[in-house]
């Protein structure tokens, strides 16, 4: 028998489409597995025939796999395998029709988590009768149909309908999202159809899709012939599609009569029933995994987790525990209720202090029982491989008083067997580890709760995925080899900061990861889909390349991205760049910059820091050689015999800005022979005093190296790792795709279904002042800020000019009031929520904006995070409490009406 494959897929040079089959022979148990190239067609198609041979009923499986050539790039469509079961006997031939399955085919994204809560749900399905006379099967997946709709099918010949809307054929749904129709076809010619939807009470047809016919090419269609079509990507307009809106808010900045000074899980509740009334569907959270490292404020960056499992105790509602409370328990309760709920900001050091002792005493009170609670046994059966762990870890942290394991003595490496044996129920220290298996026992168990009511309301959960860990965590004490641990991450250089990030995580060691299948990221996904039902996976583009920075260095702007292709000394010296190595690779620092950067310090800067090498030429003592040794000298010169002025944090960064005086960074262990530019090199006084025939060709080899000859190398690094997380979960996952976003980047999300991120105030499109929510693709979010920018009415009155540009341009106001109008951050909000993004997801301070009766009385008070400051205090609380904003009726009315009328 032959087979005929072809498939619709829009390729590129350098492309080719591959067959991988596998054919079963069920009578004489006769297995063949292949892989094909197909054939190139025309722009579109491609097509590979195959003889079988062998006796009795034959089971296909198989799928089509993209390579592309230079990068090695793999790509299986999405959901492989393909099953089909065929009948030898009764067919000469069968052709397979198939167009490529992308999971970024919208419908593929409307059968994840958010909309088995969202959207009503059919069933039972029903495998399809036998159609012998028939000679074509038309195979339909389409998602999010409306209620009391099917598709159907409407074509150029009379059987299928002759395009007469009365004769439309509708489709039965075998599986779920899956439609078929089965007819017997003219025995040959060309054949032009389209889908539509009808109304299955009356069969009438309701309107059909969008853009041209679709084709079969004339062929043989005998009664021994038998054809199957499968089509992907009904084609819709974004506003026949599902679209939603919700509100971003971080737990802890949730205020509530019932809170202790911070937002609990149990929060997460009422702020549902308020998003359920005003229309809203998603809720939108900051990441709240366990930050608990330096024991004091510092522990309140979110995105810093101690562990990629626990939760964060920060998040407990103590007196939602399910036990008597000790004496005395309930005032101690209220005194701390009284005093932490009337700050205006989150007290995080007080919060913990109190959450910690008062947990405590609970434990203490029932630890008998609690050790033996069948409920916690058995969460800690169904989560030992990363509990047990994280639990000893916090033991030996408290025991040592740091989370920085090098200094726990001879627990610095880990060791499983005496983990275990700390764990074990008769070891003196199992009451101590039981506390903290205790605690996120009863943190699971009030966050399930908190999602039950979310979904009894029809509101989603979207969680965050921090892009790394701490360097002092569970994880990169236990599991060290999936890790970098002599490299930081961070960003490059931005207009949020100049000198770019450094967020100091180690960077993770992929091929390693590579190795077990990224097992733990899959066993994280897995964590996090016990609770959520959307992602946003923080920093996506490090799934790409990721900002590495050096240990012995501070700043971001001494990183370089990571894998990259670096420069060599050949190319350099092929370019007509005359090599100098001290020249390009070591700080610049000359006589005549010294005085503007000193001052009148500069005479002791020299004396104390600096060495002079001749010509006027200077350079850094070893002793402050890299920022890290420069900003250890400065905290260690704290003696009273030392010159006060030591202490001047301006001559400290100056020094910094002295060591970052570099165009090239040597790739370390490259012999000199290997280097990555430095980001904004331009901006140096380095490159500033070169000849301009030099800043030319560096200025050359800058824009290759950033904008060019990455470009295939990190796409096949981001489809190497991405796939693998998609498939890992049935979550709806959203990449923060903001900052240096490499060309590729937007095509590989598109490919994989990952929704991209749309911020107003940061265009995609270079030389472009403000993107407009209109131009969102439909896979995608759109939000006027983030939390790390300001919110809408900091940014409206920082820069009159600016905002004036944005007025004009996007709601045709001239000359705005520097203080943003409730009626305008309305408009700015309607444009988002008009947008044919899936998801408009808007800030709590910027809905709250609307209303000036409500609002925050100063916009920097809502400020969440200022990138540039590392690191940052996370503290911002709602001005107004949830019983407040519930009671708000003209601003949740208005909010309502707008969300409405956005067909949202």
């Amino acid at each position: 028998m032959q087979l005929v494959f072809r498939v619709n897929y829009c390729s590129v040079p350098g492309q080719s489409l591959w067959l991988k089959l596998a054919a079963f022979f069920t009578a004489s148990g006769a297995c063949i597995e292949q892989v094909l190239p197909l054939r190139w067609l025309n722009a579109r198609q491609w097509e590979v025939a195959v003889e079988l041979h062998g006796n009795g009923p034959l089971r296909l499986s198989y799928h089509y796999q993209l390579r592309q050539d230079g990068n090695g790039l793999q790509l299986d469509e999405w959901l492989a395998p393909r099953l089909i079961e065929l009948d030898p006997a009764a067919r000469d031939g069968v052709n397979l029709l198939d167009t490529w399955r992308s999971a970024g085919t919208p419908d593929y994204a409307l059968e994840t988590k958010p909309f088995a809560v969202l959207l009503p749900q059919r069933g039972p399905f029903y495998p399809p009768a036998p159609t012998p006379a028939a000679t074509m099967e038309f195979v339909l997946r389409m998602a999010a149909l409306p209620p009391g709709q099917v598709p159907c099918l409407l074509g150029s010949v009379r059987e299928l309908g002759d395009w007469d809307e009365q004769l439309a054929l509708p489709l039965e749904e075998i599986a779920a999202n899956l439609w078929r129709v089965a007819i017997r076809l003219p025995a040959a010619g060309h054949i032009e159809y389209k889908y539509g939807l009808c109304e299955v009470a009356s069969g009438r047809l309701l309107s059909l899709e969008e853009g041209p016919n679709r084709c079969l090419a004339s062929q043989a269609r005998g009664p021994r012939q038998w054809t199957r079509v499968s089509d992907e990507g009904y084609a819709r307009k974004p506003k026949e599609m599902f679209r939603g809106c919700g509100v971003a808010v971080p737990v802890f900045s949730l205020r509530s009569e019932r809170g202790l000074g911070v937002g609990e899980f149990a929060d997460l509740s009422a702020l549902a029933d308020w998003a359920a009334a005003t229309g809203l569907r998603m809720i939108q959270i900051l990441p709240v995994n366990d930050t608990t490292a330096a024991d004091d404020w510092t522990d309140s960056y979110p995105y810093s987790a101690i562990s990629g499992f626990a939760l964060h105790p920060l998040y407990l509602r103590i007196d939602d525990l399910p036990y008597p409370m000790p004496p005395d328990f309930a005032a101690q309760l209220a005194a701390a209720r009284l005093q932490l709920n009337a700050l205006p900001a989150v007290d995080y050091e007080a919060v913990m202090r109190v959450k910690r002792h008062l947990t405590r005493q609970v434990y203490q009170k029932h630890q008998a029982a609690l050790l033996a609670d069948a409920r916690i046994d058995q969460f800690l059966k169904l989560n030992r491989e990363w509990l047990i762990p994280y639990a000893v870890f916090c033991l030996l942290r408290e025991r040592h008083h740091s989370a920085d394991f090098s200094r726990w003595g001879e627990w610095s490496t880990y060791d499983r067997e005496r983990v275990e044996a700390l764990a074990n129920k008769s070891a003196a220290t199992w009451p101590e580890v039981f506390y903290h298996i205790w605690l996120q026992c009863e943190l699971d168990r009030q966050l399930t709760a908190a999602v039950c009511h979310l979904h009894a309301n029809g509101i989603v959960l979207k969680g965050d995925l921090p892009i790394g860990i701490d360097r002092h965590s569970v994880e990169a004490w236990s599991l060290p080899h999936l890790f970098k641990m002599t490299t930081q991450a961070g960003a490059p250089p931005d207009a949020f900061a100049a000198k770019g990030q450094n967020w100091g995580f180690p960077t993770y060691d992929w091929e390693a990861m590579h190795r077990d299948h990224y097992a733990w990221w899959r066993a994280r996904f897995a964590q996090l889909g016990r609770y959520f039902d959307a992602y946003r996976i923080d920093h996506i583009l490090g799934f790409f390349r990721i900002w590495q920075i050096p240990l012995d260095q501070v700043e971001g702007v001494m990183g370089w991205f990571e894998p990259a292709l670096p420069v060599t000394l050949d190319e350099l010296q092929a370019r007509g760049i005359a090599w100098d190595f001290c020249r390009f690779c070591r700080p610049y620092i000359r006589e005549h910059s010294l005085a503007g950067r000193f001052g009148t310090e500069v005479d002791w800067v020299k004396d104390q820091y600096l060495e002079p090498c001749g010509y006027d030429y200077w350079r850094l003592k070893q002793a402050v050689a890299t920022q890290r040794q420069i900003v250890e000298c400065f905290r260690e010169a704290t003696a009273p015999a030392a010159p006060q002025r030591v202490r001047y944090a301006w001559i400290r960064d100056a020094l910094m800005d002295c060591a970052s005086e570099v165009l090239l960074f040597e790739v370390p262990g490259s012999g000199g022979r290997l280097f990555h530019p430095r980001c904004q090199m331009r901006s140096t006084r380095s490159y500033q005093e070169l000849d301009d025939d030099v800043k030319w060709r560096l200025d050359e080899l800058y824009d290759d190296y950033f904008h060019r000859r990455q470009e295939d190398f990190w796409q096949a690094c981001g489809y190497q790792k991405l796939p693998v997380l998609r498939l890992a979960t049935s979550m709806l996952l959203c990449g923060e795709d903001l900052g240096m976003v490499p060309a590729c980047v937007p095509g590989v999300l598109a490919e994989l279904g990952l929704l991209s991120l749309e911020i107003q105030r940061m265009p995609k499109t270079r030389h472009t002042g403000f993107s407009h929510p209109a131009d969102a693709p439909y896979l995608s979010v759109v939000s006027p800020s983030t939390h790390d920018m300001p919110t809408l009415r900091e940014w409206w009155r920082d820069d009159g000019q600016l905002t004036g540009q944005f007025a004009w341009s996007m709601l045709g106001v001239d000359f705005p009031s520097l203080n943003l109008s409730g009626d305008t951050a309305a408009s700015i909000l309607a444009l988002h929520l008009h947008s044919p993004a899936m998801w408009a997801l808007l800030p709590l301070q910027d809905l709250l904006a609307m209303d000036e009766s409500i609002r925050h009385p100063e916009p920097a008070a809502e400020r969440i995070n200022v990138p540039a400051n590392m690191p940052h205090y996370w503290r911002y609380r709602m001005f107004l409490g949830l019983e407040q904003l519930a009671a708000a009726r003209p601003f949740n009315a208005r909010l309502h009406t707008m969300v409405t009328a956005a067909g949202r």
